[in-house]
């Protein structure tokens, strides 16, 4: 497995595409932090595109879902951009949150790891 990779682009109507590849684990999650927090307040969108993610943690759900909270209380969307890929839906599955339609921590919208969309 390779370490982590991170890539973005910014579009003109505010959005960002995050790009990120390789382990989202407990020993790259802080570096994938770091991006995020200098890169969140510029965007009113951040569309995540997991599809070149080889391995992901509970530290790496966690951090997704403290983005997602962040974005969202800052008046912003966070998404995946396209599909969530199989290493994150096995682990998904394996810390049993597949089963869940809204997030409660989020007003009760639709949470990203079931339809990937807030």
């Amino acid at each position: 497995m390779s370490d982590l990779t991170v890539s973005h682009t910014f579009g003109n109507d505010g959005q960002i595409l995050v790009t990120i590849g390789g382990r989202l684990a407990i020993d790259t999650v802080a570096g994938f932090r770091a991006f995020l927090t200098e890169q969140l307040p510029q965007a009113a969108t951040v569309k995540l595109d997991a599809a070149s993610l080889e391995e992901i943690d509970l530290c790496g759900i966690q951090l997704i879902c403290s983005a997602c909270h962040t974005a969202l209380c800052a008046g912003k969307m966070f998404a995946f951009s396209g599909g969530i890929p199989a290493c994150v839906q096995t682990t998904i599955s394996s810390l049993g949150l597949q089963g869940y339609d809204v997030c409660k921590y989020n007003s009760d919208i639709t949470c990203i790891w079931c339809r990937g969309v807030n």
